[in-house]
């Protein structure tokens, strides 16, 4: 009985036993063939003798040629060499030509600034003699304040940036005429006086902003920050013309027309000054500390802040 279980499982046996010696086999043509040569193995374009130290040999002969074709050979060599690269230096500019650039440079500022006049007078000419008469007159600046729209504010708007490029423009050519540099270029040095002004009564209209909601005085500062606003439109005008008689005018009278627009700016601002007292008289009359203390907080310390800023710069 045993012998006959013994014949019927030795077929089973060998049944079960082909997979596995298949798979002994595959794995042995495996390891046999990964140290047999492929043939789609890819072969060495490069010989190994190329890849030796290559150096120019220096002939001995006396022959001149030959030197001349080892020198033309070596300079070959390298320009063809990988990872060869052609150092091309820029020409320095020299200073005649740094002045020449921020000559054309200025000269077209004030050509804008010329043109943007011109079209602001053509479009906005009823507008820019009510902005006159309310520089010579504080009931017609009241009149001028009550009549506010949208037109009249872009005219304000172009006619304050022309402003503080104008005055930047002026602070730059007389820095340069006494010799006082802020910065390492001319266009730097223009770009920072513009940027000065403009910062500078940026911080005092916000301060005024801020008087006139912590305080009572809404009128009032309202009143006096539209004055600043037509003082400084009108000032902005005439110095266009200044500014092209100074940028462009003899050595001679540089200096007198510098001189001359800062004493008319001087003018401008003490004249300014005395309307504001006229608009705050009955706070100065109770109140003289509270007015010191606004003098100092929206006077005097927007141009300090702006002053320090431009020495740290």
């Amino acid at each position: 009985m045993r012998t006959m279980i013994q014949k019927m499982d030795k077929p089973i046996f060998i049944k079960r036993s082909i997979p596995l010696v298949l798979v002994i086999c595959c794995l042995g043509n495996i390891a046999f063939g990964q140290q047999t040569a492929s043939p789609f193995d890819l072969l060495p374009r490069i010989p190994q003798s190329s890849s030796a130290d290559s150096t120019i040999t220096i002939s001995t002969s006396s022959n001149p040629f030959d030197k001349i074709q080892l020198q033309m050979d070596a300079h070959r060599r390298t320009s063809e060499t990988p990872g060869f690269t052609v150092e091309r230096r820029r020409k320095p500019v020299t200073a005649k030509e740094k002045t020449a650039i921020f000559q054309r440079f200025l000269f077209f500022t004030i050509l804008t600034m010329m043109v943007i006049l011109t079209l602001v007078v053509t479009v906005f000419r009823v507008f820019i003699s009510k902005i006159w008469r309310a520089f010579k007159s504080d009931n017609m600046l009241s009149q001028l304040l009550r009549e506010q729209s949208t037109d009249t504010t872009v005219a304000y708007l172009i006619l304050y940036v022309m402003f503080f490029v104008n005055a930047g423009i002026f602070v730059f050519l007389a820095l340069r005429y006494f010799n006082i540099k802020i910065a390492g270029n001319n266009i730097s040095t223009l770009l920072l006086c513009i940027g000065g002004i403009a910062g500078f009564y940026a911080v005092k209209h916000l301060l005024l902003q801020i008087v006139k909601y912590i305080f009572p005085v809404e009128k009032e500062v309202s009143r006096y920050n539209f004055t600043v606003t037509v003082f400084n439109v009108i000032a902005g005008i005439f110095l266009v013309p200044m500014v092209l008689l100074i940028a462009y005018a003899p050595a001679g009278v540089t200096g007198f027309a510098i001189y001359l627009a800062l004493g008319l700016l001087l003018l401008t601002i003490a004249f300014r000054a005395l309307r504001g007292l006229f608009i705050a008289n009955r706070f100065f009359a109770w109140h003289k500390f509270h007015f010191f203390l606004y003098l100092c907080a929206v006077e005097f310390a927007p141009l300090l802040v702006t002053i320090k800023l431009l020495n740290l710069y």
